[in-house]
Formats: structure tokens, C-alpha cells, sequence
């Protein structure tokens, strides 16, 4: 499933390892949002870094 991420977080450090355990892409939109291409294992385990580090905008 496509999913949209807003980074709440600025600790670029702890973002670069999510988006490497999570295989998320490694490109932000001007409005800080990422674009990425999950399944429900990896959707679970992001929900529980909410809101803590990330919100998850759009689950299509």
C-alpha cells in the first residue's frame, strides 16, 4: 500500500534510520513529506513511532 509520511522529527540521524529499516525512500517534498510504498508489517511497526516521530498522512 502507498502511503504519505510527514517527519515530525528534525533529528535527520534517526529519520535516515527509519527510511533504512523501512526501505522508505530518501527524498522530502518542500513540504516535508515522503511518498513510500509499505506493507501492513512495516505500516504497523511506523504507527508505532506516531506521533512521536512521524504522522502518516494518506494510507491508499
Amino acid at each position: 500500500m502507498k502511503i504519505t509520511i510527514y517527519w515530525v522529527t528534525r533529528d535527520w540521524n534517526l529519520i535516515r534510520k527509519l527510511r533504512d529499516k523501512y526501505k522508505i525512500p530518501q527524498y522530502t517534498t518542500v513540504n516535508g513529506l515522503t511518498e513510500a510504498e509499505v506493507d501492513e508489517q512495516t505500516l504497523s511497526n511506523l504507527r508505532k513511532g506516531e506521533p512521536k516521530y512521524l504522522i502518516i498522512r494518506k494510507i491508499e
